[in-house]
């Protein structure tokens, strides 16, 4: 007997990745489409907006490295995905 809930949990995270797939192309060059392939995960995509509110936050650059240090599994990979599609 299948989860009676299967269903409406799949579509909702499809919808969910679309809103954020949405958003996060409102704050950077990318297309939706170059997001979702470099992005593919919810979870990068939330680790990318974190890191861009990281970027784009008034601190100095010791407080941004110290972020990237903390949070180097996270970032880290989103950092590197971003890099392998610009080179």
């Amino acid at each position: 007997m299948e989860n009676r809930f299967k269903e409406a949990a799949i579509k909702a995270r499809q919808m969910t990745n679309k809103q954020l797939a949405s958003e996060i192309t409102s704050l950077t060059k990318l297309t939706r489409d170059e997001l979702n392939e470099l992005l593919p995960a919810k979870k990068d995509k939330e680790a990318f907006v974190e890191l861009m509110n990281a970027v784009q936050d008034e601190t100095d650059m010791d407080n941004k490295l110290a972020y990237l240090r903390e949070n180097m599994e996270t970032a880290g990979t989103i950092v590197f995905k971003l890099l392998k599609a610009i080179v």
